[in-house]
C-alpha cells in the first residue's frame, strides 16, 4: 500500500503542524478585528479643499448646517434601513439634508471617494466639503454625534440675510 504524500515534511511533527494552525488563526482574527473595528464608524475624511460637492452634483440642494449623503446599492440589504435612519434624523434637525444616490448610476463618486462597500455615508459640511464618512449599519445617535461634531465646528451657513439686516 502506498504512502499519502503529506503537505509538510514528514520531520515537521505535530507540535509545530498545531502552532502553525494557531498562528494562521491569530492572524485570521486579527485580519478580521482590524477590518471590522472600522465600519459602522465615522472616521474624519482628509478634506483637501478640493473635495467639494455641489448641489448641481448631487442633484439635490445642500443643508445649510450638514448632508449626509448615502451612496447604496439596489441589492444592499443594509441600504433601506441606514436610509430610514438617514431620513429622519435629517427631518429632525434644522439645516441637515439627507441625499441618496445609487452607486450604479454614480460611479464617478464611487472612484472619487473610494467607496468599497454599501451603505457609504459622506457626511459633508455647510460649503459641501467631506467632513466625514462611514461604512455599514448606522443608528441614529451615531449619526447625530457626527452632525453635532461637524456643526459645532461650523457656523450655519446662510444663503440671504433676513428681513432688516444689510449684506455687509
Amino acid at each position: 500500500m502506498a504512502r499519502r504524500p503529506t503537505p509538510l515534511p514528514p520531520t515537521v511533527d505535530l507540535v509545530t503542524r498545531a502552532a502553525l494552525v494557531a498562528a494562521l488563526l491569530l492572524v485570521s482574527a486579527l485580519t478580521w478585528w482590524a477590518l471590522t473595528r472600522r465600519a459602522s464608524r465615522f472616521r474624519p475624511a482628509r478634506h483637501d479643499g478640493r473635495a467639494l460637492l455641489t448641489a448641481q452634483q448631487l442633484g439635490s440642494p445642500l443643508g445649510t448646517r450638514a448632508t449626509l449623503v448615502q451612496l447604496s446599492a439596489a441589492t444592499c440589504s443594509t441600504c433601506p434601513r441606514v436610509a430610514a435612519v438617514l431620513s429622519s434624523t435629517a427631518a429632525s434637525l434644522p439645516g441637515v439634508q439627507h441625499v441618496e444616490l445609487r452607486v450604479e448610476e454614480r460611479m464617478d463618486l464611487v472612484e472619487r471617494y473610494g467607496v468599497l462597500r454599501t451603505p457609504t455615508v459622506l457626511l459633508l459640511d455647510a460649503d459641501g466639503g467631506l467632513a466625514s464618512r462611514m461604512s455599514g449599519p448606522l443608528d441614529s445617535d451615531t449619526a447625530r454625534t457626527a452632525i453635532d461634531a461637524v456643526t459645532r465646528t461650523a457656523a450655519p451657513r446662510r444663503t440671504a440675510p433676513t428681513a432688516g439686516e444689510s449684506l455687509d
